[in-house]
This record gives structure tokens, C-alpha cells and sequence, in this order.
């Protein structure tokens, strides 16, 4: 028995000098590619890191000095009684901290006065009948030092702030009003823009995980008021910070106070880092930045594919020479398999001649494999000789039985096939014509016929004898026989022969039959004999009696699985005493297929 899985010669010649070649520089590569990847991801949470670090103290550096100059004022004054004369104060509170856009001071009495930084001078509103300032007041009176709100838009500079005010008191710690200090939400995107520079790597600031308070697309004055909300924000990355794809476990040695998550968007991985803090405001802020870790990954995997391309030759240089020297026992052996596999085809045709060979061992096979083909396309011409005058399968019998075919008595289904009105039709046509159309009929109906398994085994004039399970074992031999019929019957039907229609009768029995080659010794024809072949033919014949085109005798039907199959009518068989039911389809009754004038 043949092995299930070979090796050519040419690989067991190649892979004494490249495979452990190629499995040092595979090893090699992949330690060095690891290491470089495992360094790429710790940069990655490094550089990002870094920024999340520069971007927290950026912020402090930011708003610290707001809070800082609010402590100094609250400190410094203690009378609103005439809040006009403090204009020149106030603009040099305001000049103190540029990251301030506007500062306001609202008396107890809901009196304010405000300070712009792109407008000369001071507005003055009375505020006093407004309900909210009142609610605002009253709860800056509880309060003990400053205080950070939540972002609104103001109209006053007319943009999305932030809002950080603390109560004033008197020389005797009555309260007075409240000092307050708007800066916009786009400076903060400023400072985002300004952090990151360069890098590649996007920074932001959520508000209460929900909102986005800073980004480098806000740098460019949005509206929206007051903030964005996540979901809704034009960042596919960002709006998926809460729901992360992949875990960013690799880069947890280098993480302290800081979250990590993946995000796949496309093709692309996000590598995302963010932190909480709650220093500004009443609601967590989330400071972050994400990096896009293919334009990294893609440097740094450049110097390790020059690496790989440079093994790659050295490999491809030590394979080349193990070629060149196993291509001498190599090439007569893959001419002889490509020989043999012709062959295995049956495309002997195609097999070609094999040269000789210097080494004696591929020299031997190739003479043997040359005398066996010249044997094999002898036997082939036989057997298509054979085939020609006997059924292919009884030919090829014949040729395994070393010339004789042994007599075989067994059950078999018979079909016997007729056509109808021939004596009228092949007047009609003449003798030569008939011969074309009964050849171009007989092929169609043979192929039919060999198709479902039978052999035909007589053209007797226009009928055709054909045998299922003889000489070939056909377990569902009456099954396949009345499936042929079917075909045969549905293709005289749709088909003309050299033009003209042509209408057949089939019967079919199942029964013993005798089967073997009958003739002189010299002169033999292989044929079936038995009643089962007498009661095909006549069953056949009953179908000009019975109006059909298809009848079966019981024998076969209830080996037939249709439930189409009816009872038609009865005959007796010659010899017997006992009738013979016969079955038939609907569909090949009472509809003649073509009208032939019979």
C-alpha cells in the first residue's frame, strides 16, 4: 500500500543544506522580532504616558494661576460699595492670568460689573431680577473657598467655558459677592494642540465620562453648547473609549495611575490611555490620548523585513545550490512520475518514451515503465475494439477473465425497448436514412442506459435488451432500470433523430436470468436467457393493448420506490398459471408523445 504522504527526492536533497539553514534564521528573526515589538508597545504606552504626564501638568499650569489670583482677590478686597472705582484693578487681575477671557464681580444685591479681555472699559447689568443670579448667590454664601463649575456657554465671550468663582466678604466676614473667572473650553483644545505637537498621538479631556470638554477639533471655535456629547462627538476612536476591543496587558509594567485599552477601527490599532481627576470641577475629569500604533509599528517592522529579506537570500542562495546538485536523481524520477500519472488518466497518449539514465537503478525503471505502457495501449486497443461489438462492461470482463466470462444464473431486471411503428417509419424513410436515424437514436438510448448502471446486451432490429445486475452486481438494479425507462422515454420526447419524432414502448421484469457468452468457439455472443427476458418483451408488447408507453410487472414494482406507480392491468406468463400484475405511470398513458400514425 502506498503512502498517504510523500516526499519528493528533490526536498530530501534540499533539506539537508537549507531547512536547518532556514530554521536558524526563522529562530533568529523571531526572537528579534518579538523583542522589537515588545520594545514598539512599551514606547507606545511610554510616549503616551508622557503626553497624559505633560497634559495634567499643562492643565495645572493652566488653571492653577485662575485659582491662585481668585485666593489673592477674595484676599484683597473687602468693599463693592463702589464697584466702578475698581475698573483699573480688575484690568490688571484680568492682564495677570491671559488664559482668563472674562472675570465678573456680582454684588450681594445682584449688582455686576464685567471686565473683557478683547473690550475696553466694563459692563455694568443689574442682575438682580434675574432668579438664577439669586440661587447663585445664595449658594456662594456657603461656600469656603473657590470653586470650579460645571461648563456653560456664555454669552459673554460667546463661546463654551469654564466657570470658576469664590465668595467675596467684607473687613467683618459678611458676604459681599462673588468674584468669578470664565475660561473658554478652546483654549483648553488649545493646550491639547500645543502638548502634542507632532507625535501622532491625539490627546482629549472628558467631562463626567460623557461629555468631551477639550480636543485639538474643538481647537477651531465650536458652538456647541456647551459640550459635545461622546457619542455624538466626529471621533470614531474616542466615542469607543468605554467599550475597548482588545486589553492592553502588554504595556501594564510600565502603567502606575493609568487606564489602557485597544481599539481596532478598520484595519487599524488604537493604542488608548486615559486618567481621572477630580480637581476641576464638580464631575470627574478624564484626561487621555490615543495613538494610531500602526505608523509606528509599520517603522519599526521596516528594519526587521530588511533583516528577513537579507536571510531570505542567504536561504534562497543555499536552496539554489541544493537544487542544482539533486536535480541529477531528481528529473528521470519526476519524468517518470508525470509519465505515470498520465497513464493513471488514461491519457496513454501522453505518455512519452522515458530516455535512459546513467544511474542503472532509474535506467531499469524506465525500460520496465516503457514495455508496460506498450502493453497497456495493446490492451487498450482491444478493449475499444471489444467495446464496439459487445457492451463496454461485458468487454471488460472478458479482458479480467483472461478471455472467458463465466455463466452467471441470477435475479436481474430486464428492459426491453421497442419502437413504435419502425416497419411504417423505415418505409417512410428508406433504408439509409433509417440506419442514421436508428444509429443517432441507439447512441442517445445507450448512454441512457449505461448511465443508470445497464448493459445492452441486443439491438434486435429497432429494440433494445438491456440487463441490470448482469454481468455487474447492481444492488438497486430494478430501481436504476425503471429510472433509465423514465429518462428514455422523457428524451424521445423532446428530441428528433436526424429530424425526425420517434415514440418507444418499454416493458421491464425483474426475474432469474441465465447470462454467459453462447456461441461457436471461435465465435462467441454474450446474451440472457429465462422466462424474466420472455416476460420483458411481452410485457412491452402490451403496452399497444393497454394505451401505455411504460409497464412493469409487480416483481419489479415493489422493488421501485415511486408512489406515482398504479396498477394497470394483468397478464399471464407463458408456462405459468398465476396472472402477472403490471404497473404503469399516469404520465406515459393515454398522451401519445407525438402522433406517428400508427
Amino acid at each position: 500500500m502506498f503512502a498517504r504522504y510523500r516526499v519528493p527526492i528533490t526536498a530530501i536533497t534540499v533539506f539537508g543544506t537549507s531547512c536547518l539553514l532556514a530554521l536558524s534564521i526563522g529562530i533568529v528573526l523571531y526572537l528579534g522580532l518579538k523583542q522589537a515589538t515588545d520594545s514598539t508597545r512599551l514606547l507606545w504606552a511610554d510616549q503616551s504616558r508622557g503626553l497624559i504626564d505633560t497634559l495634567e501638568s499643562n492643565l495645572d499650569a493652566r488653571l492653577q494661576p485662575v485659582r491662585d489670583q481668585a485666593l489673592w482677590v477674595a484676599g484683597d478686597v473687602h468693599d463693592l460699595s463702589d464697584m466702578a472705582a475698581l475698573d483699573g484693578y480688575f484690568r490688571g487681575v484680568l492682564a495677570a492670568t491671559p488664559q482668563v477671557a472674562a472675570i465678573a464681580v456680582i454684588s450681594a444685591d445682584g449688582q455686576s460689573r464685567r471686565w473683557l479681555r478683547e473690550q475696553p472699559g466694563a459692563i455694568a447689568e443689574d442682575w438682580s431680577h434675574r432668579a438664577s443670579i439669586r440661587q447663585y448667590l445664595e449658594a456662594a454664601k456657603t461656600a469656603t473657598s473657590t470653586t470650579w463649575r460645571e461648563p456653560i456657554f456664555t454669552e459673554v465671550v460667546d463661546a463654551a467655558t469654564l466657570l470658576h468663582d469664590i465668595p467675596l466678604h467684607g473687613e467683618d466676614g459678611e458676604f459681599i459677592g462673588i468674584f468669578a473667572q470664565v475660561v473658554t473650553v478652546q483654549e483648553l483644545s488649545h493646550l491639547l494642540t500645543v502638548s502634542s505637537g507632532d507625535s501622532g498621538i491625539t490627546p482629549f479631556v472628558l467631562y463626567d465620562h460623557q461629555f468631551v470638554l477639550a480636543h485639538p477639533a474643538l481647537e477651531r471655535g465650536s458652538r456647541i453648547q456647551p459640550m459635545p456629547r461622546l457619542g455624538e462627538f466626529d471621533d470614531p476612536v474616542l466615542q469607543r473609549i468605554w467599550s475597548p476591543d482588545a486589553g492592553a496587558d502588554f504595556i501594564a509594567p510600565v502603567l502606575v495611575d493609568t487606564e489602557a485599552g485597544g481599539i481596532y477601527q478598520g484595519e487599524d490599532f488604537y493604542l488608548l490611555l486615559y486618567r481621572d481627576i477630580d480637581r476641576f470641577g464638580p464631575a470627574t475629569w478624564t484626561i487621555g490620548a490615543y495613538l494610531d500604533t500602526t505608523l509606528i509599528e509599520g517603522e519599526q517592522i521596516a528594519s526587521l523585513l530588511r533583516a528577513l529579506a537579507a536571510g531570505g537570500v542567504v536561504l534562497l542562495l543555499a536552496i539554489a545550490v541544493a537544487i542544482v546538485a539533486g536535480r541529477g536523481v531528481s528529473v528521470p524520477i519526476r519524468k517518470i512520475a508525470r509519465a505515470a500519472n498520465a497513464v493513471e488518466a488514461g491519457r496513454l497518449e501522453e505518455a512519452p518514451e522515458l530516455g535512459g539514465s546513467r544511474i542503472h537503478e532509474l535506467d531499469d525503471a524506465a525500460s520496465a515503465f516503457n514495455s508496460m505502457v506498450q502493453g497497456l495501449k495493446e490492451r487498450r486497443l482491444i478493449r475499444q475494439t471489444l467495446g464496439r461489438f459487445v457492451p463496454e462492461k461485458v468487454a471488460s470482463s472478458l479482458l479480467s477473465g483472461g478471455g472467458e466470462i463465466p455463466v452467471q444464473q441470477t435475479e436481474a431486471t430486464v428492459l426491453f425497448c421497442d419502437i413504435e411503428a419502425f416497419t411504417r417509419l423505415t418505409e417512410m424513410l428508406g433504408a439509409v436514412k433509417i440506419v442514421d436515424v436508428l444509429n443517432d437514436y441507439f447512441s442517445d438510448m445507450v448512454e441512457i442506459l449505461e448511465r443508470h448502471g445497464g448493459v445492452v446486451t441486443q439491438f434486435q432490429g429497432d429494440a433494445i435488451l438491456a440487463t441490470f445486475n448482469v454481468p455487474m452486481a447492481d444492488p438497486n438494479h430494478a430501481e436504476n432500470a425503471f429510472r433509465a425507462a423514465c429518462e428514455m422515454l422523457d428524451a424521445v420526447a423532446e428530441n428528433r433523430y436526424r429530424g425526425e419524432p420517434i415514440n418507444i414502448r418499454i416493458g421491464i421484469n425483474t426475474g432469474e436470468v441465465v447470462a454467459g457468452a453462447i456461441g461457436a468457439r471461435g465465435r462467441l455472443n454474450y446474451t440472457v436467457h429465462g422466462d424474466a427476458v420472455n416476460l420483458a418483451a411481452r410485457v412491452e408488447a402490451l403496452n399497444k393493448e393497454y394505451g401505455s408507453r411504460l409497464l412493469l410487472t409487480e416483481s419489479t414494482a415493489r422493488l421501485v420506490d415511486d408512489d406515482r406507480l398504479q396498477q394497470i392491468g394483468e397478464t399471464t406468463a407463458r408456462g405459468q398459471s398465476h396472472s402477472t400484475r403490471l404497473f404503469g405511470l399516469e404520465k406515459y398513458r393515454m398522451k401519445p408523445q407525438r402522433e406517428t400514425g400508427e
